[in-house]
């Protein structure tokens, strides 16, 4: 498909990744109708009055009948269901992109369920934040951030020219070495903050530095959004616990055995590793 003749995006699942998708279409692509899906009427009302979309459905399936382009922003179960459930209503033709944060079961899914005349193109925007919902949408979100890419077809690279649009750097990669690149520095640090705070008394919680407030915002992120995650990238994920489990052994075991030279050792090679952060 040439992007000249795109004339209506479709979103499914207008919230923090859908609407910031949204207001950055709207500001990049002023020709282009931006159709939002609300799934119940507090929705429909809740985006019509923050105003993110052009225009406002009810109905999945007649937004994918309209778009030229259809873009999936729910989470990873609920992609896979809408490459099923909406893979007989597609326009011919038509290009659907997906913005979940894991890539290999949503890239099968779109190989079994959708027809030959539709195409997909796995993406992962790598940005966001721990509030969620439309009300929290700002173009902005992908400026200067990565958005990875795991499919390999011409349509990838239309979708590409718009994630570059948008301010992103696009990174193509395939879905297997994702999943576990973003189990590494995504997945396990949500799953350690959580695990982190549920440590803490709640007695002591009113004591916590700015320190532990920085470095735990992202437990206050959605349980439903990363029950999702952490379940469809669960063998990555379990392998890496895992991992982390041996390491924080070594920490046990130099502190019980009066070890210094061992844990300054440890600490020192976590230094090196962070200052190649850039």
């Amino acid at each position: 498909m040439d992007l000249k003749k795109v004339r209506k995006i479709g979103i499914i699942g207008v919230g923090l990744m859908g609407g910031s998708l949204a207001l950055a279409l709207k500001s990049k692509y002023k020709d282009i109708e931006i159709i939002g899906y609300a799934r119940s009427q507090k929705s429909f009302q809740n985006l019509r009055r923050i105003g993110v979309v052009d225009r406002i459905e009810r109905c999945p399936k007649k937004i994918a009948r309209q778009a030229d382009i259809l873009v999936l922003a729910s989470p990873v179960g609920a992609i896979v269901d809408y490459l099923k459930k909406l893979s007989a209503f597609c326009k011919k033709g038509a290009v659907i992109f997906d913005l979940g944060s894991v890539k290999k079961e949503i890239e099968e899914a779109a190989k079994k369920y959708l027809p030959k005349d539709v195409a997909f193109v796995g993406c992962h925007p790598f940005c966001g934040s721990e509030k969620t919902g439309a009300k929290n949408a700002k173009p902005s979100l992908y400026r200067n951030s990565i958005c990875f890419i795991t499919s390999k077809n011409s349509a990838s690279f239309m979708v590409g020219k718009i994630w570059e649009r948008l301010g992103s750097r696009v990174i193509r990669i395939s879905p297997a070495v994702h999943d576990e690149l973003v189990c590494a520095v995504s997945h396990l640090p949500h799953l350690s903050c959580f695990s982190l705070v549920n440590g803490v008394p709640d007695k002591y919680l009113e004591f916590t530095s700015s320190g532990f407030k920085d470095f735990t915002r992202i437990a206050s992120s959605s349980d439903k959004l990363w029950s999702d995650i952490f379940l469809s990238n669960k063998d990555k994920l379990i392998k890496a616990v895992d991992e982390q489990i041996m390491i924080f052994s070594q920490f046990r075991q130099a502190i019980k055995k009066n070890d210094r030279q061992k844990i300054q050792s440890l600490i020192k090679k976590a230094n090196r590793k962070r200052n190649k952060i850039l």
